[in-house]
């Protein structure tokens, strides 16, 4: 375990027990315009971890206008677990912030991915609010999607895509126990809440969470919903 400022790695509790705990947090304000940061994540086959943050991250523009961006790559071996739920990233007004992630999962590793964005600080939106998060499965996709929002995304705050919601949380649960005979789910595509639904992945044993709404605590209750109707208790 590794890591330079402005942010540090921080293991909880016992690291003869599991799951093992790790929690990021920061020692300055960030990201900022221009920054770029890589994290990198691997778990072993057979081993567990738990991934939070201490708080949320707060992307702030800079004065030259250049924006920010996080690349995370994650590796899950066979047998392995990871719970990946790190506070929301709360966009500032005016801020030009992108992630790139990319998971791979070997057979049978389990994933619990959640991502928050927040989008607004203080009633300012970003300028554009960038993610894109690509997902495999023994080297086949399982989700690729890229999000764009902000006051320089036409459209991306109208009644067609956010219709005002200042909340985005996607939750990515990957189990072997959710893929009958290879070929069906165990649990239904559903609406959640007005904007918000779990739909089965076709790609694997997958289903996905995504919720619209008005404030993280709202986002964590609809998102907690999902996690009970496919079993499972909220990641928090």
């Amino acid at each position: 375990m590794f890591g330079e400022p402005p942010y540090h790695l921080q293991q909880v509790g016992r690291a003869d027990t599991a799951p093992l705990r790790v929690l990021m947090s920061g020692s300055c304000a960030g990201p900022l315009g221009g920054d770029h940061y890589t994290v990198d994540v691997d778990v072993g086959r057979g081993a567990v971890l738990e991934f939070g943050s201490a708080a949320a991250a707060i992307a702030l523009p800079s004065s030259d206008q250049h924006p920010s961006h996080i690349a995370t790559q994650i590796h899950v071996d066979t047998g392995g677990r990871l719970l990946w739920a790190p506070q929301p990233t709360i966009y500032g007004g005016g801020s030009r912030h992108h992630t790139t992630t990319s998971i791979e999962l070997r057979d049978g590793a389990s994933l619990i991915y959640r991502e928050t964005l927040a989008l607004g600080l203080h009633g300012r939106l970003p300028a554009i609010a960038r993610s894109h998060i690509r997902v495999t499965l023994n080297g086949k996709p399982l989700w690729d999607q890229e999000t764009a929002l902000g006051d320089e995304v036409p459209g991306s705050m109208g009644p067609a895509i956010t219709a005002g919601a200042q909340v985005l949380q996607q939750t990515l649960l990957v189990r072997p126990d959710l893929w009958w005979h290879g070929a069906t789910h165990d649990v239904p595509a559903q609406l959640l809440a007005p904007g918000s639904c779990l739909l089965p992945l076709a790609g694997g044993p997958a289903l996905l969470i995504s919720v619209l709404a008005k404030h993280v605590a709202e986002a964590t209750r609809i998102s907690a919903k999902g996690l009970t109707l496919a079993g499972l208790t909220d990641t928090t």
